[in-house]
Protein backbone atom coordinates (compact mmCIF):
# COMPACT_ATOMS: atom_id res chain seq x y z
CA UNK A 1 0.00 0.00 0.00
CA UNK A 2 1.13 3.54 -0.79
CA UNK A 3 2.14 6.09 2.23
CA UNK A 4 1.13 8.96 0.09
CA UNK A 5 2.74 12.16 2.24
CA UNK A 6 -0.07 14.95 1.38
CA UNK A 7 -3.25 15.74 -0.27
CA UNK A 8 -3.90 17.40 -4.21
CA UNK A 9 -4.97 17.89 -7.99
CA UNK A 10 -3.44 20.42 -10.76
CA UNK A 11 -5.27 22.57 -12.98
CA UNK A 12 -3.99 22.90 -16.62
CA UNK A 13 -1.83 25.68 -18.24
CA UNK A 14 3.43 26.90 -17.99
CA UNK A 15 5.93 29.12 -19.53
CA UNK A 16 10.03 29.44 -19.63
CA UNK A 17 11.13 31.60 -17.10
CA UNK A 18 8.31 30.69 -14.41
CA UNK A 19 9.30 28.67 -11.60
CA UNK A 20 10.12 25.43 -12.79
CA UNK A 21 11.06 22.58 -11.17
CA UNK A 22 13.05 21.29 -14.54
CA UNK A 23 10.90 17.26 -14.51
CA UNK A 24 9.56 16.70 -17.61
CA UNK A 25 7.25 14.19 -18.05
CA UNK A 26 8.01 10.72 -20.43
CA UNK A 27 4.96 8.85 -19.69
CA UNK A 28 1.64 8.74 -18.01
CA UNK A 29 0.05 5.00 -16.50
CA UNK A 30 -3.81 6.10 -16.05
CA UNK A 31 -5.48 3.66 -14.02
CA UNK A 32 -8.60 6.12 -13.55
CA UNK A 33 -11.94 4.30 -13.21
CA UNK A 34 -13.70 6.62 -16.24
CA UNK A 35 -11.76 7.00 -18.96
CA UNK A 36 -8.65 5.36 -17.68
CA UNK A 37 -6.93 2.07 -18.62
CA UNK A 38 -4.14 3.37 -21.38
CA UNK A 39 -0.33 4.80 -20.93
CA UNK A 40 0.62 7.85 -23.17
CA UNK A 41 3.90 8.43 -23.90
CA UNK A 42 5.99 11.78 -24.55
CA UNK A 43 8.82 12.68 -26.79
CA UNK A 44 9.74 16.53 -26.73
CA UNK A 45 12.45 18.66 -29.11
CA UNK A 46 15.40 20.37 -28.08
CA UNK A 47 13.99 23.35 -26.94
CA UNK A 48 11.45 21.55 -24.76
CA UNK A 49 8.20 21.58 -26.44
CA UNK A 50 6.27 18.52 -26.69
CA UNK A 51 6.99 16.74 -30.07
CA UNK A 52 4.16 13.57 -30.08
CA UNK A 53 1.92 12.37 -27.56
CA UNK A 54 1.35 8.42 -28.32
CA UNK A 55 -1.10 5.94 -26.01
CA UNK A 56 -0.45 2.33 -25.97
CA UNK A 57 -4.21 1.99 -27.66
CA UNK A 58 -2.77 3.19 -30.97
CA UNK A 59 -4.05 6.79 -30.69
CA UNK A 60 -1.22 9.80 -32.14
CA UNK A 61 -0.43 13.10 -31.70
CA UNK A 62 1.94 15.06 -33.26
CA UNK A 63 2.38 18.80 -32.48
CA UNK A 64 3.72 21.06 -35.11
CA UNK A 65 4.99 24.67 -35.24
CA UNK A 66 5.02 27.41 -37.52
CA UNK A 67 5.43 30.69 -36.83
CA UNK A 68 2.52 32.04 -33.97
CA UNK A 69 0.82 28.82 -34.78
CA UNK A 70 0.74 25.47 -32.51
CA UNK A 71 -1.33 22.75 -33.96
CA UNK A 72 -1.52 19.26 -32.18
CA UNK A 73 -2.86 16.63 -34.79
CA UNK A 74 -4.25 12.95 -34.34
CA UNK A 75 -2.64 10.46 -36.69
CA UNK A 76 -4.06 7.06 -37.89
CA UNK A 77 -2.33 4.44 -38.43
CA UNK A 78 -0.61 5.76 -41.56
CA UNK A 79 0.50 8.93 -40.45
CA UNK A 80 -2.49 10.73 -41.78
CA UNK A 81 -4.04 13.76 -39.98
CA UNK A 82 -7.65 12.88 -38.71
CA UNK A 83 -8.67 15.96 -36.42
CA UNK A 84 -6.49 18.88 -35.41
CA UNK A 85 -6.30 21.72 -33.26
CA UNK A 86 -4.65 24.89 -34.14
CA UNK A 87 -3.75 27.44 -31.25
CA UNK A 88 -2.89 31.16 -32.32
CA UNK A 89 -0.15 32.27 -29.23
CA UNK A 90 0.70 36.02 -28.22
CA UNK A 91 4.45 37.84 -28.16
CA UNK A 92 4.48 35.48 -24.63
CA UNK A 93 3.94 32.55 -26.49
CA UNK A 94 0.31 31.72 -24.66
CA UNK A 95 -2.55 30.91 -27.32
CA UNK A 96 -5.53 33.41 -27.57
CA UNK A 97 -7.79 31.33 -29.59
CA UNK A 98 -7.97 27.81 -31.20
CA UNK A 99 -9.90 26.57 -34.28
CA UNK A 100 -10.42 22.92 -34.54
CA UNK A 101 -9.81 21.45 -38.63
CA UNK A 102 -11.12 18.75 -40.25
CA UNK A 103 -14.02 17.07 -38.04
CA UNK A 104 -13.48 19.82 -35.33
CA UNK A 105 -13.71 22.50 -37.90
CA UNK A 106 -16.78 24.01 -36.38
CA UNK A 107 -15.34 23.62 -33.02
CA UNK A 108 -13.23 26.93 -31.79
CA UNK A 109 -12.56 28.85 -28.79
CA UNK A 110 -10.24 31.12 -26.72
CA UNK A 111 -7.96 32.54 -23.84
CA UNK A 112 -7.07 35.30 -21.51
CA UNK A 113 -4.65 34.99 -19.13
CA UNK A 114 -3.26 37.54 -16.38
CA UNK A 115 -0.05 39.40 -16.08
CA UNK A 116 1.73 35.95 -14.52
CA UNK A 117 0.25 34.35 -17.68
CA UNK A 118 -2.33 32.06 -15.78
CA UNK A 119 -5.63 31.51 -17.71
CA UNK A 120 -8.27 34.17 -16.32
CA UNK A 121 -11.25 32.84 -18.87
CA UNK A 122 -11.30 29.98 -21.45
CA UNK A 123 -14.46 29.69 -23.75
CA UNK A 124 -15.77 26.97 -26.29
CA UNK A 125 -17.61 27.40 -29.01
CA UNK A 126 -19.75 24.61 -31.33
CA UNK A 127 -20.75 25.24 -34.15
CA UNK A 128 -19.89 28.70 -33.58
CA UNK A 129 -22.28 28.87 -30.35
CA UNK A 130 -20.80 29.90 -27.30
CA UNK A 131 -21.42 26.46 -24.89
CA UNK A 132 -19.40 27.29 -22.06
CA UNK A 133 -17.10 30.16 -20.20
CA UNK A 134 -14.66 29.65 -17.49
CA UNK A 135 -13.36 32.46 -15.16
CA UNK A 136 -10.74 31.38 -13.28
CA UNK A 137 -9.73 33.25 -9.89
CA UNK A 138 -5.96 33.42 -9.14
CA UNK A 139 -4.03 34.12 -5.84
CA UNK A 140 -0.92 35.94 -5.15
CA UNK A 141 0.89 32.61 -4.43
CA UNK A 142 0.08 31.90 -8.57
CA UNK A 143 -2.36 29.29 -7.48
CA UNK A 144 -6.04 28.96 -9.30
CA UNK A 145 -8.20 28.57 -6.62
CA UNK A 146 -11.46 29.10 -8.24
CA UNK A 147 -13.35 28.51 -11.70
CA UNK A 148 -16.64 30.07 -12.39
CA UNK A 149 -18.05 27.04 -15.48
CA UNK A 150 -20.73 29.49 -17.17
CA UNK A 151 -23.10 27.64 -19.88
CA UNK A 152 -25.43 29.47 -21.16
CA UNK A 153 -28.13 26.14 -21.85
CA UNK A 154 -27.69 24.90 -18.10
CA UNK A 155 -26.11 26.75 -14.83
CA UNK A 156 -23.14 28.26 -13.15
CA UNK A 157 -21.44 26.24 -11.20
CA UNK A 158 -17.98 26.13 -9.25
CA UNK A 159 -14.84 24.44 -8.38
CA UNK A 160 -13.01 26.22 -4.79
CA UNK A 161 -9.25 25.06 -4.91
CA UNK A 162 -6.80 23.98 -1.92
CA UNK A 163 -3.14 23.87 -2.63
CA UNK A 164 0.17 22.16 -1.38
CA UNK A 165 3.19 24.41 -0.59
CA UNK A 166 5.66 21.81 0.59
CA UNK A 167 6.77 21.00 -3.22
CA UNK A 168 6.37 22.29 -6.85
CA UNK A 169 3.81 21.06 -9.32
CA UNK A 170 5.55 18.85 -11.32
CA UNK A 171 2.71 17.63 -13.44
CA UNK A 172 1.50 21.25 -14.84
CA UNK A 173 1.33 21.81 -18.19
CA UNK A 174 4.57 23.05 -18.39
CA UNK A 175 6.16 19.52 -17.14
CA UNK A 176 4.42 18.14 -20.77
CA UNK A 177 6.06 20.94 -23.11
CA UNK A 178 2.92 22.57 -23.58
CA UNK A 179 4.08 26.24 -23.37
CA UNK A 180 1.61 27.69 -25.34
CA UNK A 181 -1.61 26.62 -22.76
CA UNK A 182 0.12 29.40 -20.02
CA UNK A 183 1.37 29.06 -16.62
CA UNK A 184 0.40 26.17 -14.39
CA UNK A 185 -0.73 26.79 -10.68
CA UNK A 186 2.38 27.11 -8.84
CA UNK A 187 1.34 24.09 -6.29
CA UNK A 188 -0.25 21.05 -6.05
CA UNK A 189 -3.70 20.91 -5.24
CA UNK A 190 -5.08 19.38 -2.10
CA UNK A 191 -8.71 19.51 -2.28
CA UNK A 192 -11.43 20.72 -4.89
CA UNK A 193 -15.20 21.51 -3.54
CA UNK A 194 -17.67 21.80 -6.37
CA UNK A 195 -20.35 23.79 -5.97
CA UNK A 196 -23.67 23.90 -7.47
CA UNK A 197 -25.72 26.71 -8.71
CA UNK A 198 -27.64 26.36 -5.83
CA UNK A 199 -24.57 27.24 -3.54
CA UNK A 200 -24.82 23.32 -2.56
CA UNK A 201 -21.94 21.30 -2.22
CA UNK A 202 -21.87 18.24 -4.17
CA UNK A 203 -18.36 17.18 -4.16
CA UNK A 204 -15.11 17.29 -2.48
CA UNK A 205 -12.41 15.74 -3.74
CA UNK A 206 -9.22 15.17 -2.25
CA UNK A 207 -5.63 14.20 -3.70
CA UNK A 208 -2.85 12.52 -2.35
CA UNK A 209 0.56 12.37 -4.24
CA UNK A 210 3.81 10.12 -3.37
CA UNK A 211 7.11 11.10 -5.25
CA UNK A 212 10.22 9.82 -5.93
CA UNK A 213 14.04 10.76 -5.01
CA UNK A 214 13.90 13.82 -6.93
CA UNK A 215 10.84 15.23 -4.91
CA UNK A 216 8.62 14.62 -8.17
CA UNK A 217 5.15 13.30 -8.44
CA UNK A 218 5.25 9.61 -8.77
CA UNK A 219 2.15 8.73 -8.38
CA UNK A 220 -1.37 10.88 -7.36
CA UNK A 221 -5.22 9.60 -6.85
CA UNK A 222 -8.00 11.39 -6.24
CA UNK A 223 -11.09 10.45 -4.22
CA UNK A 224 -14.78 11.76 -4.04
CA UNK A 225 -16.01 12.39 -0.83
CA UNK A 226 -17.79 9.07 -0.27
CA UNK A 227 -14.00 7.51 -0.68
CA UNK A 228 -15.15 6.43 -4.21
CA UNK A 229 -11.54 6.78 -6.48
CA UNK A 230 -11.80 9.60 -8.55
CA UNK A 231 -8.58 9.65 -10.80
CA UNK A 232 -5.35 7.40 -10.33
CA UNK A 233 -2.14 8.14 -12.23
CA UNK A 234 1.72 7.35 -12.11
CA UNK A 235 3.91 9.44 -13.40
CA UNK A 236 8.08 8.52 -14.93
CA UNK A 237 10.40 10.94 -16.22
CA UNK A 238 13.51 11.61 -18.58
Amino acid sequence: MLAFVALLISIPACKKGNTFSGAKVYQVNNFSPIGGGYTETFTYNANGTVATMVKNNGTKYAVYYEGDTVTVAQLNGLGQTTSAIAYITNSSGYSTSWQGQFVDQHNSGGFSYDVNGMLTQATTYVNKVLTNTDNYTNNSAKNAVEIQHVSPSTTTVYDYYTFLSSNLNTIGVQDFGQYYLGVSSSDLLSTDVQINQNGDTTDIITYGYRYNGSSYVDTMVAYHRNGELADSLTYTYY
